[in-house]
């Protein structure tokens, strides 16, 4: 018997759950954002990561914008702007545009700079809105050690419009035995005493966030006199080793070396300046650009000029000790020489020697009664300030001479004052001196007198005392 055929079950509905729902809810909404993001472009744009100084900066500050990505570069310089306009370059670190001035920015100056939507990443994205920078220049400080009549000494900082505000910057138990500022103001390298051993080692201050770091370990060795290079990247310094483990063997102490510190690696690198142990060198100094490095060399009786881009070495001789003053293009070098006169008497006059060309130009020269004793140039290399004494007074006093010309003005005239220890400040305007006071306001040789810290502004020719009982004066911008 034949059997009926057995009838077809209808088809069951796909049953979803709420979690099925859920999932295709949210694909849903992925499909529709990436629909609409084709549809209308990319409005999200290059975003920036920081951009800086904000609010107040120092007079050598850099401008910065990092960005989230790499940039097309010709297409933000042609955006960029600063206002009011001022000289400088355009720079790249990675993702970061660097303005940095030609020339310091003045104290007081309110600097805009901008750059203008529409830049370009590398991938195509475009930065949708205008970046703007504003900053007011701060008056640059001055910073020096005290106290100078006892221990420990320290750093401290003062406004030179308002010198009874100034402020202790370092806390050093044993003291601090010299000191540098960064070219960009922010940091400052010292070398601070180890009264158990009797050595010095090199530590960096952040002054903007008061971070602290131990550059060298000199256990056994007097690490001082730290030079900052113009980038910030390097800082060179003078090196002693004490030698004390071949003592019994007859090895003194070694003579003063020139080593560099290498601010780019963390933990920081040091090395010598010359892997040739016979090329000494004491009071290092930069040129303006950082290709050139000029030292005493004592065991030459000669200044070395060591050029890093060629590694040449220019030695130029001289018996007066000093490294003289390395011109801000690292071409010339002022410095002084000893001359014997006819009577065995012995003065100070300064020369001019082009390196590029290997001659000598004689600044001053017998048979005058005059000693110079320092020479700095002013930041745009055009004229020197310089420690001068003519013979009929006790002092230094502190003569502005163009060197290319021989015309001179002094600067200052007050006998009862010498004048050694000077600096420029960065816009060249002012000096800041170390003082002392020999005589007293009768003339007489002043016994209780104390180094006092003054500024003298160039063009006005106004002094301004900032601190008495301290020494060492550096300019923080």
């Amino acid at each position: 018997m034949t059997g009926l055929p057995t009838p077809a079950l209808p088809a069951r509905a796909p049953r979803f759950t709420r979690f099925d729902r859920v999932v295709w809810a949210a694909m849903a909404a992925i499909i529709g954002a990436i629909a609409l993001t084709i549809a209308l472009g990319d409005r999200v744009g290059v975003s920036i990561h920081r951009a800086a100084p904000q609010g107040e900066a120092r007079s050598t500050s850099t401008v910065l914008i990092e960005f989230s990505e790499p940039m097309d570069r010709a297409s933000v310089a042609e955006r960029f702007s600063i206002t009011p306009e001022i000289a400088g370059t355009l720079a790249w670190s990675g993702r970061t545009l660097l303005f940095r001035p030609a020339q310091a920015l003045p104290p007081g100056a309110a600097i805009t700079a901008t750059l203008a939507s529409g830049a370009r990443s590398e991938s195509g994205r475009e930065l949708l809105h205008d970046v703007v920078v504003r900053f007011t220049v701060r008056r640059p400080q001055v910073a020096f050690l005290a106290p100078a009549n006892a221990t420990p000494m320290n750093i401290w900082m003062a406004d030179p419009a308002q010198p009874d505000g100034a402020r202790q910057i370092t806390s050093s138990p044993s003291g601090i035995y010299d000191f540098s500022i960064s070219p960009d103001g922010g940091r400052i390298a010292f070398s601070e005493n180890n009264t158990d051993l009797g050595t010095q080692d090199i530590k960096i201050l952040d002054l903007d966030s008061g971070a602290l770091i131990q550059a060298t370990n000199c256990l056994d060795a007097a690490c001082t006199n730290p030079v900052w290079r113009p980038d910030g990247s390097t800082i060179a310094y003078e090196r002693v080793e004490f030698n004390s483990d071949l003592a019994q063997q007859g090895v003194g102490v070694s003579p003063t070396r020139i080593w560099l510190l290498d601010l780019t690696s963390l933990p920081v690198q040091t090395r010598p300046l010359f892997s040739d142990p016979q090329l000494l060198g004491h009071t290092p100094q930069w040129s303006a650009d950082g290709q050139r490095i000029a030292m005493y060399d004592v065991s030459m009786g000669a200044i070395l000029v060591y050029d890093l881009q060629d590694d040449s070495l220019t030695a130029v001789p001289s018996r007066a000790g000093s490294s003289g003053a390395l011109s801000p293009d690292g071409r010339l070098l002022v410095f002084p020489e000893i001359v014997l006169q006819e009577d065995a008497s012995a003065h100070s006059y300064l020369r001019m020697a082009d390196l590029d060309s290997n001659s000598i130009t004689f600044l001053s020269d017998a048979p005058q009664e005059i000693d110079d004793a320092r020479a700095v140039w002013r930041p745009d290399g055009q004229v020197l300030a310089v420690a001068r004494r003519d013979l009929t007074t006790r002092g230094y006093q502190i003569a502005l001479l163009d060197p290319f010309s021989g015309s001179m003005r002094w600067l200052t005239d007050d006998p009862r004052y010498t004048n050694m220890f000077f600096s420029w400040d960065a816009a060249g305007e002012q000096l800041v001196l170390h003082r002392f006071p020999e005589l007293d306001e009768s003339g007489a040789l002043n016994m209780n007198g104390q180094p006092e810290i003054w500024t003298l502004d160039v063009a006005s020719g106004a002094l301004t005392l900032v601190a008495r009982n301290a020494f060492l004066p550096r300019w923080v911008p």
